[in-house]
């Protein structure tokens, strides 16, 4: 018999000794059981598969899912198949039992959108209150100028409600460009459309220093963001590895949160993109929070001239 025949059978086999009636989803504790019996990783995903499973995971779940010696490749295959959210759905059954308070405020909660603006405190705050715009929580960009808003939150949020409007339609690239003496941040998408995202101005300019007090120029401050914008966009609505900052120590903790993270096809998902964060070390979070805040010195993103 064939091994890839062969395999096939050991899948229904394992179908019909686990579960009483074909085909029925499986549960945690049957991953976790599966896990501990030695069966490969491709099976079990492929069992995950055949039977349609859906999994509801808090960030605590994949914690005990690794302590119970479920692998890396399981855990995101459980995360990539969420089970449907409805506001009168009780708890799944599938989940761990400790875990039942954690999937009734999900079940009890709308989606969250994968960009916000959120208030960023630091200790150089002088005036007026900063903000950054988030991926699913994690800080990407940092507003410290108002810029004809209300306030930089309320331009954190503009900018992140338009990075929504566009994490659906098509798929495309930040870049930096010059407008005059000015720079700003677009996004270029596959189909030819540009959207600008955001316009650098001279307080942004003045209050990012790079290590050793070197002045930060509007184009390399654009490139910056820009860089920062396309790594965050690959790993979390693209579902591709960063390649821009990767370079640099916190850059380095881009990899590891996008090897964390698998996306479902469709409508991005922001509580995969958190759970992909809290499973990574200490370490790692704080890199990621150091990573939008100052400019690397030997930062390589061209600044195109705008037509």
């Amino acid at each position: 018999m064939k091994p890839s025949r062969t395999r096939a059978v050991l899948v229904l086999i394992l179908v019909a000794v686990l579960l009483p009636v074909s085909l029925a989803a499986i549960s945690v504790f049957d991953v976790i059981r599966l896990s501990q019996g030695k069966y490969s990783d491709e099976d079990i995903i492929r069992l995950i598969q055949t039977t349609d499973s859906r999994f509801v995971l808090s960030a605590e779940d994949t914690v005990r899912l690794r302590q119970a010696g479920v692998t890396e490749s399981v855990i995101r295959e459980m995360l990539a198949r969420p089970a449907p959210r409805q506001e009168s759905e009780p708890p799944a059954s599938g989940g761990m039992a400790n875990a039942s308070r954690g999937d009734e405020v999900r079940h009890g909660r709308r989606s969250e959108p994968l960009f916000a603006g959120s208030p960023y405190l630091e200790k150089s705050a002088d005036r007026h209150a900063h903000a950054a715009v988030t991926l699913a929580g994690i800080e990407v960009l940092i507003m410290r100028d108002q810029a004809g808003f209300p306030s930089s939150l309320a331009r954190a949020r503009a900018i992140a409600q338009t990075l929504n409007s566009l994490a659906a339609p098509a798929p495309g690239r930040f870049a930096a460009r010059a407008a005059g003496r000015d720079s700003k941040v677009t996004f270029e998408g596959s189909n030819g459309a540009a959207t600008d995202i955001v316009m650098v101005t001279p307080a942004d300019v003045a209050s990012y220093r790079v290590e050793g007090g070197q002045q930060v120029s509007s184009g390399t401050l654009a490139s910056f963001w820009a860089a920062l914008l396309n790594d965050y966009w690959a790993i979390g609505v693209a579902g591709k590895p960063p390649r821009y900052l990767v370079d640099s120590r916190e850059g380095q903790s881009l990899e590891r949160l996008s090897l964390a993270i698998r996306l479902p096809a469709g409508p991005r998902d922001a509580a995969a993109v958190r759970a992909g964060l809290d499973s990574l070390g200490r370490a790692d979070r704080e890199h990621l929070k150091k990573l939008p805040a100052a400019v690397p010195e030997d930062l390589d993103f061209p600044v195109r001239r705008s037509p």
